[in-house]
């Protein structure tokens, strides 16, 4: 049961920050007056789900 709860916690840590990532990039293109950038988007990707996927993590593991 744990592995598909990581299952499903991956699945929905990877989409909806690349989501909020895309997002957050052509706002700060907008802002900044810069092109979009795939490689500050991955960065940007990088720090969403690192701040969604590890406190969901340990919270699963501290409930299991």
């Amino acid at each position: 049961m744990i592995f598909f709860d990581f299952i499903l916690i991956a699945i929905s840590c990877i989409s909806i920050p690349l989501i909020v990532a895309v997002m957050l990039d052509i706002f700060y293109a907008e802002r900044k007056k810069v092109r979009f950038s795939l490689r500050r988007t991955s960065v940007w990707y990088m720090c969403v789900f690192a701040l969604s996927f590890i406190p969901a993590v340990l919270l699963v593991t501290q409930l299991a």
